[in-house]
């Protein structure tokens, strides 16, 4: 098992052994209730006490949702996806072993209201893994995460990830892309998503903000 709790990560070698060689091969893995049930608890109340915005970007790389706004909830999963340990053992698993940052947002896909989302590959600023923890209480048809060869447009994975507390992890690279289909029926998708990357220590980013004015 491999899980985030309150109070630090708890993590099987034979378990991340058994995931790096699933990642060498595979490009991503799925780790099943990656939220300790107190934890995922305390994000999810978080998330519904928080504020959303609709975000739109449009350009070569386009897609439309809803985004929480900086509050607990962000806070809460900034801070335990960035404990040094979490980093490491996720550098362990992919083999990225100068993992030293994670940035994300919470987003929302709803359905029937025009919410969708690009084929992309996100490599930029450092970035080498990407996370998707899905927060979604509510079942949903749709939402599902593919990625392909960029060349040969080949699909490598179809993961519809509908388990509440579950992660899925993949490689980011210019040989990939990688999307999320449109949420056809039923609730929201709700996830926390973003980047481990090589760029910045967590003490140099903060740092950074604070003497930009960013709060």
């Amino acid at each position: 098992m491999i899980q985030l709790t309150r109070a630090g990560l708890v993590a099987d070698g034979e378990d991340v052994e058994a995931l790096r060689r699933k990642f060498e091969k595979e490009h991503w893995v799925r780790l099943p209730a990656l939220l300790d049930p107190q934890l995922l608890s305390l994000a999810l109340s978080y998330i519904e006490q928080g504020r959303w915005r609709e975000n739109v970007v449009s350009g070569s790389v386009s897609y439309s949702e809803y985004v929480l706004e900086n509050g607990a909830a962000v806070n809460l999963l900034f801070f335990v996806s960035n404990a040094p340990r979490f980093l490491q053992t996720i550098g362990e698993i992919t083999g990225c072993d100068s993992l030293t940052w994670f940035e994300g947002r919470v987003y929302r896909m709803a359905p029937n209201i025009g919410h969708t989302d690009n084929w992309h590959n996100d490599f930029a600023d450092g970035r080498l893994v990407a996370m998707s923890l899905n927060l979604s209480p509510r079942g949903y048809r749709g939402g599902t995460f593919q990625m392909r060869e960029r060349e040969s447009r080949r699909i490598l994975a179809e993961i519809p990830n509908t388990g509440l507390g579950d992660a899925i992890f993949f490689r980011i690279s210019r040989d990939f892309q990688h999307r999320v289909t449109d949420v056809e029926t039923g609730e929201s998708k709700t996830a926390f998503a973003g980047w481990f990357s090589n760029r910045q220590s967590i003490r140099e980013r903060i740092g950074g903000q604070a003497s930009a004015g960013i709060r």
